[in-house]
């Protein structure tokens, strides 16, 4: 009886110890588990965030990650709406901080009616400068008619001012219109905004247009 008794304690032993080990090595890992599922998460919910571009407040959460689906809108100083999207951002730093973008759209509603829509490849947003700068099939809409391409579009969010770099073509309400630059501003802070062209404009009146 005692020798049968030895030798169950003895295997309730190994088995005991087995037990303790597994426990030692699967409780660890499960939660190191637990935690990169708990990062991933919030990491997700960050992805989805409004951000506001006129703050630096969320320049901690950019760094070295991508955000997804950024938003943003405001006003600008002279009272116009602006909104910004695109389809990822990272936050770099080359001399100055900067928010590079991919797929970029930005809306821009006067207070006199006009909106203007841009959309783009590329977008650069330079915090000490208050600029976006977008390039690559950049293409600017207006409601006042025009339908128009150029190589870079920047814009200033602190108040509305938009500058295209040329050459600048497309369609106006009287025709094809070409032109070195385009500035889309107002002369006074109290005049409607409005699109100027400059630097060798050509314009291809349709007849149908007039």
């Amino acid at each position: 009886m005692h020798i049968r008794l030895d030798k169950h304690l003895a295997t309730y032993d190994i088995i005991y110890f087995r037990v303790i080990n597994f426990l030692k090595i699967a409780l660890p890992l499960f939660g190191v588990s637990l935690i990169i599922a708990m990062f991933l998460l919030s990491r997700d919910q960050a992805a989805q965030a409004v951000l506001p571009i006129d703050n630096n407040e969320f320049a901690e959460e950019l760094a070295k990650q991508q955000i997804n689906k950024l938003y943003y809108s405001g006003q600008t100083d002279a009272g116009d709406e602006l909104s910004l999207s695109a389809q990822s951002a990272v936050e770099g730093f080359e001399g100055q901080k900067v928010l590079e973008m991919k797929t970029v759209s930005a809306k821009v509603k006067s207070i006199n009616g006009l909106e203007i829509e841009a959309t783009a490849q590329f977008g650069r947003y330079l915090y000490s400068e208050n600029l976006l700068k977008m390039s690559g099939s950049v293409l600017i809409s207006s409601s006042s008619g025009y339908r128009l391409s150029a190589p870079e579009l920047r814009i200033s969010t602190d108040g509305t001012y938009i500058f295209g770099e040329g050459p600048v073509e497309g369609l106006s309400p009287m025709g094809k219109i070409y032109a070195g630059k385009m500035e889309i501003k107002r002369k006074t802070p109290q005049a409607p905004i409005q699109l100027w062209f400059s630097d060798r404009v050509l314009v291809d009146y349709l007849p149908e247009k007039i």
